[in-house]
């Protein structure tokens, strides 16, 4: 995938382009025409050329998902504040959940929409597991039950997992399916490891107002990246390698909510 010039017939010259590109591709030639430079190879395809440019002049290659549609211009004529507001008030994390799967089409809609979730430089480096085996799930909870048993209170694994299975409750909550975020690469530099724990909360937030408007619920487990790095074993049971930063249940909600819950106001400097 990458851009790879500018159709001449298109162009207007508008320049807009230029400004946007953060990598130095697009510039003036001495005949005063936008040109694309060719010998650089640092362009990390954060798109922007393409979104900005009037005429559809970028040429590009293997870049399919490019779209336009009425309010992409105005986003707030899309969804208003309002709205937008009502639903982050409205969204809970669910922790009791029905005994049914959510329909593959609708799972994809949560992926698609995290598909396009910005990350630090464009790096995109995020993979995802969804897990929807009961037996598996089950599996993994009892692992993490067992490494984060002090975090929990208690005085041993065996204690925290026996205590977890007299009361029929899960770190996962009975949820039908488990969506985990993941690295395949293990960051060392400290700077690193927080962008891409910054990508990891906004792609899956992303997921989890999408699943909201699906009326589907979530809610965001911190215990499956914490256990990861006190016990490895973990990452046997996903089948995967890396790093995991995410992780979030999915299903139809099994109570509702019927109204909002009180937050502290935030402290804000320089707001006056």
């Amino acid at each position: 995938m990458s851009v790879i010039g500018i159709d001449k017939e298109k162009c207007s010259n508008c320049k807009q382009c230029i400004p946007e590109c953060g990598r130095g591709y697009f510039y003036v030639n001495e005949n005063g025409e936008v040109v694309f430079n060719e010998s650089l190879n640092t362009c990390n395809i954060c798109g922007h050329c393409i979104a900005i440019c009037p005429e559809d002049a970028i040429i590009t290659k293997n870049l399919n998902d490019v779209e336009t549609f009425p309010g992409i211009d105005s986003p707030e004529t899309i969804v208003d504040y309002d709205k937008i507001y009502k639903l982050i008030r409205a969204k809970r994390s669910i922790r009791r959940y029905k005994a049914k799967k959510v329909p593959q089409e609708l799972i994809e809609k949560v992926f698609k929409a995290m598909r396009y979730a910005p990350s630090a430089s464009n790096a995109r480096k995020w993979r995802y597991l969804i897990l929807s085996n009961p037996e598996k799930i089950e599996a993994l909870s009892d692992e993490i039950v067992k490494t984060n048993y002090a975090y929990m209170g208690f005085q041993s694994g065996e204690q925290a997992l026996k205590y977890f299975k007299s009361i029929g409750r899960s770190i996962f909550y009975k949820a039908p399916h488990v969506i985990i975020l993941y690295y395949r690469t293990v960051e060392k530099n400290a700077t690193m490891i927080g962008f891409r724990a910054n990508d990891a909360g906004i792609a899956l937030t992303y997921g989890m107002l999408a699943a909201e408007s699906l009326g589907l619920g979530t809610c965001w487990i911190g215990m499956v990246q914490g256990a990861v790095p006190m016990n490895r074993e973990i990452l046997d049971i996903l089948d995967i390698k890396g790093m995991v930063l995410g992780a979030f249940t999915l299903g139809y909600p099994a109570v509702k909510y019927r109204r909002t819950v009180p937050r502290p106001p935030l402290k804000i400097k320089g707001l006056d």
